[in-house]
């Protein structure tokens, strides 16, 4: 008997869940915090005399901040034409200027891309995962750069996603969108009730607190970004090392790595341009470092935590319960003296104090720029351990987040 096909679950509605955000959600504090973020991570203070191409722009918000950053020049184009219209109604709310253009078109289409030309900023926030072949898309973005543009991507990386595994993130995915109106509903609310409310009745109260201060992360919507998460698709899942390696042989040097909301953020530069425009250049044997999943996994010996916010507050919290190996104290770019009753050391007294091969569980989103300091420095033994602090901080009940 003959199999019968499988069933492919239809496309997300992306554009459907943006306007519904700019309809429901959008304000032009959201556009501020946004812009905050893309300046941030670029190493940019404003992008005047920069031309800014967004890749699957959805709502249009991360164009309006380019825009409103000073970017001589902005096109944002989309696959989905709801987003089109998404991205086209925030420019028509700026008087429709000249400068910035907003067109439909796909990252996949080599011709429709080479149309656009090549400019300073090259951004892709979480759509090159949604194309069905990322590493097209991530191809056709690169040959978007000027000489000494900059590429900024966020993708879903598999470290990250651990509870739930990938694997279950796309049948999650797959059967959304294979749902009715009904079975979407339970779904969010089911979403809601375990990843927001903590399975807690108490916990349902503080909603509109949780969802006011959820914009604070890129100037982002709770309910928009749940549809997404859960709904999704096509999706592709990628490790941090494969997204590198890939960047590597287009010829680019990655310069800049964070732990984004799900997505891992990277900035790249094309080869041997680091320097110019002032980052530190990553070696290429030293790698990424390895994804700490257990404090277990460390050596038996005194380690450190690069950091003294949340994510440090997590690890050592689960060090604490687990009593092995012996955490020996902090390092931190901005404070010294005593925390949590042991030393912080900035990076240079580390390095004169304590041995090469001494371990170091980096806490904070900056992995790529944390590391390479230690490194520089002569260190050896440098994890990741931001996957594991997100993790911890998952599991804590909302009301003592």
């Amino acid at each position: 008997m003959t199999k019968p096909p499988e069933q492919v679950p239809p496309r997300f509605a992306f554009g459907a869940n943006w306007q519904r955000y700019l309809a429901s959600a959008y304000t032009p504090e959201r556009a501020d915090i946004a812009g905050k973020h893309l300046l941030g991570f670029l190493g940019l203070s404003r992008l005047d005399g920069m031309s800014f191409l967004d890749i699957g722009s959805g709502s249009g918000v991360h164009s309006l901040a380019a825009w409103q950053a000073g970017a001589t020049t902005v096109a944002s184009f989309d696959y989905d034409p709801q987003s089109v219209e998404a991205t086209g109604s925030l420019r028509l709310l700026q008087g429709e200027p000249a400068n910035w253009r907003v067109i439909q078109g796909s990252v996949l289409d080599e011709d429709f891309c080479a149309t656009l030309g090549q400019f300073d900023i090259v951004y892709s926030w979480g759509v090159l995962h949604h194309t069905g072949d990322q590493w097209r898309g991530l191809a056709n973005a690169s040959a978007r750069l000027k000489p000494d543009g900059r590429l900024y991507i966020a993708l879903y990386a598999s470290e990250r996603h651990v509870n739930p595994s990938s694997e279950q993130c796309l049948e999650i995915k797959q059967r959304y969108n294979s749902a009715g109106w009904i079975g979407r509903r339970m779904m969010e609310a089911g979403y809601l009730w375990r990843n927001v409310c903590g399975c807690r009745w108490s916990n349902l109260i503080r909603l509109p607190i949780i969802a006011r201060q959820y914009r604070q992360s890129r100037g982002m919507d709770l309910g928009t970004d749940m549809r997404d998460w859960l709904g999704g698709w096509p999706m592709e899942f990628s490790s941090m090392t494969e997204v590198v390696s890939h960047a590597v042989g287009l010829g680019l040097d990655l310069v800049n790595l964070a732990y984004g909301e799900g997505n891992t953020e990277f900035l790249f530069v094309r080869r041997s341009r680091a320097e110019a425009l002032g980052f530190r250049r990553l070696p290429e044997e030293w790698g990424m470092p390895p994804v700490l999943t257990s404090l277990a996994e460390l050596p038996d010996r005194p380690f450190f935590i690069f950091g003294t916010a949340a994510g440090a507050e997590m690890l050592a919290r689960h060090q604490e319960a687990e009593k092995r190996p012996t955490l020996a104290g902090f390092i931190d770019l901005d404070r010294t003296g005593q925390w949590r009753g042991l030393p912080v050391l900035d990076a240079e007294t580390f390095a004169t104090q304590w041995p090469p091969e001494t371990p170091v569980v980096l806490s904070t989103r900056f992995v790529l720029e944390n590391a390479t300091r230690l490194r520089q420095r002569g260190h050896t033994t440098i994890v990741n351990g931001q996957p594991l602090a997100i993790t911890l901080y998952g599991q804590l009940p909302p009301e003592t987040k």
